[in-house]
């Protein structure tokens, strides 16, 4: 009997100690949250059943009236204990409107069941001792009472097993730490508050069922602290630490011999060293954490802000490429009538004209050629971006095509005193490709080539190499540095010895050229040696 007294006072001691840490650390941390409360409460109330239990069974025999009301206050807050944990499974839960009619019935029989425990004798009716042993003569609410309690209990479980598939993985492995408390505490009281006491008239072991709320406090605490809610993981440390110092503590003031002394001393030391480590270990651990998750919520962050403004930065190139679109297909019909009415007075159909007006005329009907070369551009362009361009390949003589086209650019080449020419190395074998997308890309580069080259010549070549074949368009002209070559296949982007001799462009065209290369899964390129040195441009293209 001496040794369970003993046990009794030891295990109300650490209970009191740790409730008072974990109460104290959730009131410091954030006393205004929900969830906080609720624990702090729970603390409180479960300080007041063991405690006032116990105080019923220590003043015993000798005042059963004292012993009564101590009991009857212990149990006065057992059901706002059980009504507490359901409204903590609520909040951990976050499902308050979901379950609000429930909450109120709960709240409700919690407080029926409390006042009627407190302050009538339906519940509790008087206290017996057999053998020094507390034991209760229950009223006749007894059996009501503990149909409340354990409704309160399965309504407790019934939102828990409910929304646990829905949990994120977080917070699924909070609740299952919460669960096992739950597991132990119920299981304490359904089998020494309430089978064995009812059923058996067995009381020696009540205060099993009593002190099984630090079980479930305990494990709860760690599942929040585990999962940072409230950040007490460092304080949780050093309450275990202290907890543990204490005992070794006594453990060593009750020592019977020096050599008890030393071995209990030095166990206390060691332990004093290593739960300093322990406690520094934590707190660098969650330092570490924090900075982790603190990067984790930034790249986070910094990631939506990215989606966004890429989701953005889409829709406006769409809203970019449907404009040019729409606008070059409205631009394209004025200006083929514009064409078609300057080509007719240029030819006399309205009359003769003077020397003067025919020169003006021909340089409106240049001017127009050139917006309508900006404007097929900007069509191209347009078709590319959205995917729209389909390749009509054939068979054809890539060699008969240049030719052509030499022809219809020599005039254009003597006006400004250059040699044109065309060289073939070899026999050339015919491709199969999209001929007007090849003829256009072909175009862009002699006629770039004529554009800026002031003096010299201009060499376009043919040659087959294995299974592809090389054309290359080479010119003495203005030449190019690395960084024009870089820039050059972009679009709206031109060369800075272009932008100076050539205002007109819009560096589309070599761009375009590009994709159009691509799409044959051929390659396009330029190289120059420098300013002054002219450049060559390469197109690698596969035969079949």
């Amino acid at each position: 009997m001496i040794e369970l007294l003993t046990l009794n006072k030891i295990l109300v001691l650490l209970i009191n100690v740790t409730a008072v840490w974990i109460g104290f650390s959730v009131f410091k941390n954030n006393p205004k949250e929900k969830i906080n409360r609720v624990i702090i409460l729970m603390t409180v109330s479960m300080l007041f059943w063991v405690d006032f239990a116990y105080l019923a069974r220590m003043v015993g025999e000798a005042n059963k009236d004292l012993s009564l009301i101590f009991l009857k206050i212990a149990w006065f807050v057992t059901p706002l204990f059980f009504t507490l944990l359901y409204f903590l499974v609520i909040y951990l839960l976050q499902k308050e409107k979901k379950y609000s009619f429930l909450s109120k019935v709960i709240g409700f029989l919690g407080i029926l069941s409390t006042l009627a425990t407190g302050f009538t004798n339906l519940v509790i009716e008087r206290v017996a001792f057999v053998k020094n042993s507390l034991t209760i003569v229950y009223g006749k609410g007894m059996l009501p009472f503990l149909a409340i309690v354990l409704f309160i209990m399965f309504a407790t479980l019934y939102p828990l097993f409910k929304e646990y598939r829905k949990l994120s993985r977080n917070q699924k492995r909070k609740i299952q730490y919460f669960s096992i408390g739950i597991f132990i505490f119920y299981l304490a009281n359904m089998i020494f508050n309430i089978t064995f006491p009812l059923f058996f008239k067995i009381t020696r072991w009540y205060w099993i069922g009593d002190y099984s709320a630090i079980f479930l406090l305990g494990f709860t605490t760690y599942a929040i602290v585990k999962e940072k809610l409230f950040g007490l993981r460092v304080i949780f440390t050093q309450l275990l630490v202290g907890v543990i110092a204490i005992l070794l503590l006594v453990n060593f003031t009750t020592a019977e011999s020096a050599f008890s002394y030393f071995w209990k001393g030095l166990l206390f030391a060691a332990f004093i060293v290593f739960g300093a480590f322990l406690v520094k270990s934590v707190k660098r651990e969650i330092e570490q954490k924090e900075e982790r998750d603190k990067y984790a919520a930034q790249l986070a962050t910094a990631n939506v802000k990215l989606e966004k403004a890429y989701a953005r930065l889409k829709k406006l190139d769409k809203a970019k490429s449907e404009f040019i679109s729409i606008a070059s297909h409205q631009l394209r019909t004025p200006l083929t009538a514009i064409k078609g009415y300057i080509s007719m007075l240029l030819e006399g159909d309205y009359g003769k004209l003077n020397k003067k007006s025919e020169k003006a005329i021909d340089n409106v009907f240049q001017s127009n050629e050139r917006i309508i070369k900006l404007v097929n551009s900007l069509l191209n362009l347009s078709r590319i971006e959205s995917g729209k361009i389909k390749l009509v390949k054939k068979t054809f003589s890539l060699e008969n095509m240049i030719s052509n086209l030499i022809n219809v650019f020599q005039n254009q080449a003597r006006k400004k005193g250059l040699n044109l020419s065309f060289k073939t190395k070899g026999k050339i074998p015919e491709i199969k490709a999209d001929q007007q997308k090849i003829e256009e890309v072909v175009s862009n580069l002699i006629d770039n080539a004529i554009k800026y080259t002031r003096k010299g010549e201009i060499i376009v070549s043919l040659e087959k190499n294995k299974r592809k074949i090389l054309l290359s368009v080479k010119d003495t002209g203005e030449g190019m540095t690395k960084e024009d070559i870089s820039k050059l296949f972009q679009s709206f982007s031109r060369a800075e010895a272009g932008s100076k001799m050539y205002t007109q462009g819009a560096g589309l065209g070599l761009y375009i050229a590009k994709q159009f290369i691509q799409m044959h899964k051929g390659k396009i390129w330029a190289e120059s040696e420098g300013k002054g040195k002219g450049s060559i441009f390469f197109i690698d293209l596969p035969i079949k």
